[in-house]
C-alpha cells in the first residue's frame, strides 16, 4: 500500500526527519531519449506504475533541509535499488532534469530508484553556495560533496524494506560527470553503500576542474588575440582528418588521440568560410588559433612550466555548440560582433566556481584573470576544496567488501579531461595491480561529455554489464557501443576496450558492425 502509514522514518543517526509522504503514480508513459538516462539506452515504456515516496530531514544542530525521493514499482520489482546521481552543481533530485528522467527510466526497468537534492534544490549555485558575503555554506557543500550520498543509500534501503517487506538483493549507483564523481566518492568513502557503481566521466578532481577549465580563456587574454570559433572548428576537423585512420578504419573519429601527431600550425593561414560575426566571410586560420588549440590540448601549466591541469584530447570540440538536448560548453569559445570584435567566453562551471567558491564574490570578473592570478586561484581552490570534493585513489575497502565499478570516459570529452580518469586509475593500480578484478575503465572514441560528441561511441549496455559482473561474475572484457543515429537513422557500431587497452580494426568488417575489431595494448 502506497501510504506513509506503512513506511516509518528510517533509522539514521545524526538527523531529524521532518516529513514523509507517499503518492501512487499510475499508467505513466515513460519515454527517455538515449543519453539522458546515462549508462543505459533509450526507454520507451507504457503503463508504468509506482509509489513515489518523498522524505525530508535536517542534520542535528543545522538548518539544512534535505529531500530524498524514492520510486517503488507497484509490480514487477526486480529486487534491486538504483541510486541516481546528479550533474553540474546538483547532487540529484527531481528538479534536475537528467536525474528526474533517470528516476523514471530506472523504475520503468523495474528498479526501485532513489535520488537526493543534498539540501539545495536550486540548480544555480547563486542560490545556495554563499551563506553570506565572503562565506561559503560549508554544511551544504559537505552534503553535496559526500554526506548526502551515504544517507541516500540508508534511506533508500529502509524505505524499500518497509514497502516490500524485504531489503533489495542488490544496490547500484548510476551517474556521469558530477554523478560519476559521486559514485567514485561512494566507493572511496562509503564502500559498503552499493554493490555496484557505474561512474562515468567522473569529475574526480572537482577542485581542480573548477579553475582548470578556465585555462584556454586565460591564454587567449594573455595573447590579446581572440580567434573566431570557426578557426578552432577547422583545426579540430583537420586533426580528425589527419589521425582518423590510426585505429584501422575511417569513421570521422580519433580513437588514439595520444598517438596523433597533427600540428595545428600546419593549417595556419589556410582560408576557410566563417559566419561567427553573423555574416558569411572568408577568414584565415590564425597562428593565435593554433596556439590556443595547443594550449587547450596541453593543459594548464604554472609559471615555471610545472603541471597544473590536464588538457583535452585532439579531436575534441573546443568551442561552444548545440548538440541536441546537450550544449557543448567549449573551453576556448569566443563571441564575435558584427564589427569583427571578439571577446572570450568562459565556461559556466569555471565562471561560477571561481566567483562563488574561490573568490566568494559574485561580482568578480573572471574574464580579467591573468596568468599569475590563474595559478594562485588554482592553488587556493585545491587547498580549500580538495578534501570536500576530490576522490582519493584508495579503493581497498571497496575491493574488500566485494564491490564492482565500471566507468566510461569519452576521448572527446569537452569539459572533464580523460587524463583525469586515467591518472586516478594509474594511482590505484600502483597500490593494487589486480585492479581489473573490481574496477574497469572504458575509453570511448569520439564521445563527448557523457554523450554526444562528433560521432562518439556510446556504451548503452554499461549498466547491464555491471549487473552481470556483480550478480553472475561475468567479467566485461569489452563493451559494444554505437554512435548516435544519423539523419537517415543509420549508425556506426564499435567496441570499447578496458583501459589501458585500445581498440583496433583489421579492416575485415564494415563500419556498421563490430566485425574485425580487437583490443590490444
Amino acid at each position: 500500500m502506497c501510504s506513509p502509514s506503512v513506511i516509518p522514518y528510517p533509522d539514521l543517526p545524526g538527523v531529524r526527519f521532518i516529513s514523509l509522504d507517499a503518492l501512487p503514480v499510475s499508467n505513466l508513459t515513460v519515454q527517455i531519449p538515449e543519453g539522458a538516462y546515462v549508462n543505459h539506452g533509450a526507454i520507451d515504456s507504457q503503463g508504468v506504475n509506482f509509489c513515489h515516496v518523498t522524505t525530508t530531514y535536517t542534520h542535528s544542530g543545522e538548518t539544512d533541509t534535505v529531500t530524498v525521493d524514492v520510486y517503488l514499482p507497484t509490480s514487477g520489482w526486480n529486487g534491486r535499488m538504483q541510486g541516481i546521481g546528479g550533474g553540474g552543481w546538483t547532487a540529484g533530485g527531481l528538479n534536475f532534469p537528467f536525474s528526474s528522467m533517470s528516476m523514471l527510466g530506472a523504475v520503468a526497468e523495474g528498479y526501485s530508484a532513489v535520488t537526493t537534492n543534498a539540501g539545495h534544490p536550486e540548480l544555480d549555485p547563486v542560490d545556495w553556495v554563499l551563506e553570506s558575503p565572503g562565506n561559503v555554506n560549508k554544511r551544504l557543500l559537505e552534503n553535496f560533496g559526500s554526506t548526502s550520498l551515504n544517507e541516500l543509500s540508508i534511506i533508500g534501503k529502509s524505505v524499500i524494506k518497509s514497502y516490500y517487506g524485504k531489503p533489495p538483493l542488490f544496490s547500484y549507483w548510476s551517474g556521469c560527470s558530477q554523478g560519476g564523481r559521486q559514485g567514485m566518492k561512494l566507493a572511496e568513502k562509503y564502500p559498503a553503500a552499493f554493490d555496484g557503481i557505474a561512474a562515468s566521466a567522473p569529475a574526480l578532481d572537482f577542485a581542480g576542474l573548477g579553475v582548470g577549465a578556465l585555462w584556454p580563456q586565460v591564454v587567449i587574454k594573455a595573447m590579446g588575440q581572440y580567434p573566431e570559433n570557426c578557426e578552432l572548428i577547422a583545426i579540430t576537423e583537420a586533426a580528425v582528418g589527419s589521425c582518423d585512420s590510426d585505429d584501422g578504419r575511417i569513421d570521422n573519429v580519433i580513437s588514439h588521440p595520444d598517438a596523433c601527431s597533427f600540428d595545428p600550425f600546419s593549417v595556419a593561414n589556410k582560408s576557410i568560410s566563417c559566419t561567427d560575426t553573423g555574416r558569411p566571410e572568408s577568414v584565415q586560420i590564425s597562428e593565435a588559433a593554433a596556439k590556443v588549440a595547443n594550449a587547450t590540448w596541453t593543459g594548464a601549466r604554472a609559471a615555471d612550466g610545472s603541471f597544473l591541469w590536464w588538457g583535452l584530447k585532439k579531436g575534441t570540440r573546443l568551442v561552444e555548440g548545440n548538440l541536441g538536448f546537450l550544449v557543448n560548453p567549449g573551453l576556448a569559445t569566443t563571441i564575435c560582433s558584427s564589427n569583427g570584435t571578439c571577446t572570450g567566453k568562459p565556461t559556466e562551471i569555471a565562471d561560477q566556481w571561481i566567483r562563488f567558491l574561490v573568490k566568494k564574490d559574485p561580482s568578480f570578473d573572471v574574464t580579467k584573470v591573468t596568468m599569475a592570478e590563474f595559478e594562485a586561484l588554482f592553488q587556493a581552490s585545491m587547498e580549500e576544496y580538495r578534501s570536500i570534493f576530490n576522490v582519493e585513489p584508495n579503493l581497498d575497502a571497496f575491493r574488500d567488501v566485494g564491490g564492482k565499478m565500471l566507468s566510461y570516459h569519452g576521448l572527446a570529452d569537452t569539459i572533464i579531461p580523460p587524463d583525469s580518469t586515467r591518472n586516478f586509475y594509474r594511482l590505484v593500480t600502483a597500490q593494487d595491480t589486480q585492479i581489473h578484478d573490481y574496477y574497469r575503465v572504458f575509453e570511448a572514441p569520439g564521445l563527448g561529455h557523457c554523450y554526444g560528441g562528433t560521432g562518439g561511441y556510446y556504451p548503452r549496455g554499461l549498466f547491464d554489464a555491471l549487473v552481470s559482473w556483480v550478480e553472475l561474475g561475468v567479467v566485461p572484457d569489452r563493451l559494444d557501443s554505437s554512435t548516435p543515429p544519423a539523419g537517415d537513422g543509420s549508425m556506426q557500431t564499435g567496441v570499447l576496450c578496458p583501459y589501458p587497452q585500445k581498440v583496433y580494426y583489421n579492416g575485415s568488417g564494415l563500419s556498421t558492425t563490430t566485425d574485425g575489431s580487437y583490443c590490444a595494448d
